[in-house]
């Protein structure tokens, strides 16, 4: 038998942080999503009458695509992304970068009037992309990794400075073992009702996830948006194991009516199959830990009962998927995650700062903020982001990924200052201005006829 071209599976979407959900990936797609004015992106002002901010445009073209609707005049959500309306809470996400760039393209306007659409677009564009680096590996990595993990990959951010660790023989793109697996571990950490909560930080109601999966229409209720963000920082977020929501083991994108959906976990394991990923040993020896030939050697990375039931479906450890191996690893200290996920998506995250030529904290490239600009980067927190982009929300805790704590993580007021803001002075162009001076001088001089 012949076959026809590469068995290798490809990517659509770039491997570096881009801020692709935002802007798409291609030339075309990102101008579709521009207003061609200000340096904005399109937006629905579905909710201006009550003075709240806009929401993501309607996708019109191809309206079913990864969205069930409930009727033909409902729309789901356009973004650079297709998956906008996987489900709800993402699609808040979407848009609350959406609005950033715009409130970016804003700042930048008034300071620089003299800037044209293209030139607001892609400096906004510009800041919003680094925001998003600099949250990742600033506040969500920590998190994820830990601060030992962290620091053996290279992973730690410069405090100030440029940072000059781009090597151009890096690739930042995906690794097959990362898309296929490794950073689907966030599927243990699924609920099985999202909540939503009010701007006093107390529960309102909660939705089952499999009726929020590519239905985000909550989202045209006034306020509801703010709702789901105040109900992501204060839910308490499943454990992570080898223990996952039924949810999306049996009802992932079930339709109206029907009783069951589809199942995220033998999906995950058909994905890895399918990309022809080594099993999960593979992976424990790529990153150092230790080979075994028995079940009884995995007993300690796991628990006893999951050790158990491995024997009893495999023959050897060799036959473990590397999704379900990864998952069932007890964390590392400090970390969501056991030794062999860890070790993965920090390679895979060292690979995308390494091997990004436009990665935000390097010098002596066209794309170089100055240092002034890069310590103001250096100042946004997710937690600024929300403040700046929803409505209702007041106050919020320093980091929003974590549970507030009255000491380590307190609550504090959006406009207190305690969480800094960025001073787009900084990004003042007046070498831009002077030349609109000159012209406009030169202009005035001929109409009077010096």
């Amino acid at each position: 038998m012949r076959l026809i071209g590469s068995r290798v599976p490809f990517n659509t979407l770039t491997g570096v942080l881009d801020g692709n959900t935002v802007y798409g990936v291609t030339e075309k797609f990102a101008r579709k999503l521009r207003s061609g004015y200000g340096g904005q992106l399109r937006m629905n002002p579905v909710f201006s009458q009550y003075g709240l901010k806009d929401l993501l445009p309607l996708k019109l073209d191809v309206p079913d695509e990864g969205c069930t609707r409930p009727n033909k005049s409902m729309f789901c959500f356009e973004a650079g992304e297709i998956r906008v309306n996987e489900q709800l809470v993402l699609t808040c996400m979407h848009t609350l970068m959406a609005r950033e760039h715009n409130r970016i393209a804003n700042a930048l306007a008034e300071v620089n009037p003299h800037w044209d659409d293209e030139t607001l677009f892609q400096e906004a564009r510009r800041i919003n992309i680094a925001e998003i680096q600099h949250v990742t590996y600033n506040e969500f990595l920590p998190i994820l990794l830990g601060k030992d993990v962290m620091q053996k990959f290279g992973l730690l951010l410069q405090k100030e400075g440029y940072w000059d660790g781009y090597d151009s023989t890096v690739n930042p793109n995906v690794i097959d073992a990362f898309a296929s697996a490794a950073f689907r571990f966030g599927h243990s950490l699924l609920p099985t009702a999202v909540e939503r909560w009010s701007k006093a930080h107390k529960f309102i109601a909660s939705k089952r996830l499999s009726d929020l999966i590519r239905r985000p229409h909550d989202l045209y209720r006034a306020g509801v948006l703010d709702e789901y963000f105040m109900g992501l920082m204060n839910q308490v977020a499943q454990a992570m194991d080898d223990s996952i929501t039924q949810e999306v083991t049996n009802h992932l994108f079930k339709k109206v009516g029907a009783r069951f959906g589809m199942d995220l976990v033998s999906f995950n394991m058909q994905r890895g199959r399918e990309f022809g990923i080594p099993g999960y040993m593979e992976f424990r020896k790529f990153c150092g830990l230790a080979d075994t030939h028995n079940f009884e050697g995995l007993l300690g990375t796991m628990p006893n009962e999951t050790v158990h039931k491995y024997s009893t479906i495999f023959e050897h450890p060799n036959d473990v998927d590397l999704w379900s191996g990864g998952v069932s690893e007890r964390p590392l200290p400090g970390s969501m995650l056991g030794p062999t996920f860890a070790c993965v998506i920090a390679t895979q995250f060292s690979y995308a700062r390494r091997g990004d030529r436009f990665w935000y904290e390097l010098p002596h490239q066209p794309s170089s903020f100055t240092p002034e600009q890069l310590q103001e980067i250096r100042k946004t927190r997710l937690a600024r982001l929300i403040c700046d982009n929803t409505d209702l929300i007041d106050t919020i805790q320093l980091y929003p990924m974590v549970l507030p704590d009255h000491e380590i993580n307190p609550r504090v007021p959006c406009r207190s200052g305690i969480i800094p803001s960025i001073d787009f002075s900084k990004w003042a162009d007046y070498s831009g201005a002077a030349n609109n001076l000159y012209t406009n001088n030169f202009a005035y001089d001929h109409i009077v006829g010096k």
